[in-house]
């Protein structure tokens, strides 16, 4: 196994991990793709992802946790590192919305929208 020489293998292999994955797994990888800027940094490619030979990519969340946590990824910018911050939280199930029911993940999903000023 190796880490992906380039974003698009990234993003491919990773898409297609994804797909067969946890709903919290697709939102963290989901999120990641969307914003961009995490498969195209060698240095995250490098330290937390994974191919098999196939082309599939998956993501070590204890290792990304770690990198983030040492401070391997401070060169980002401030938003970048909140964008990984919040990958990393969701593709780990930290606050276990895997095992949220209706009426809680509703509320967390209405929070969320509300402090980003989606909900007034």
């Amino acid at each position: 196994m190796s880490a992906p020489t380039s974003t698009t293998s990234a993003v491919i292999g990773l898409r297609r991990w994804a797909r067969g994955n946890s709903p919290h797994v697709g939102a963290a990888v989901g999120l990641l793709i969307v914003h961009g800027t995490w498969p195209a940094r060698e240095e995250f490619r490098q330290a937390c992802i994974e191919r098999d030979r196939d082309g599939t990519c998956w993501i070590d969340w204890t290792r990304a946790r770690a990198a983030f946590d040492d401070g391997e990824f401070v060169k980002a910018s401030t938003s970048e590192i909140a964008v990984l911050d919040l990958a990393i939280a969701l593709g780990e199930d930290r606050f276990w919305f895997s095992r949220m029911g209706p009426a809680n993940a509703r509320a967390i999903a209405d929070t969320v929208a509300y402090a980003l000023g989606m909900l007034r």
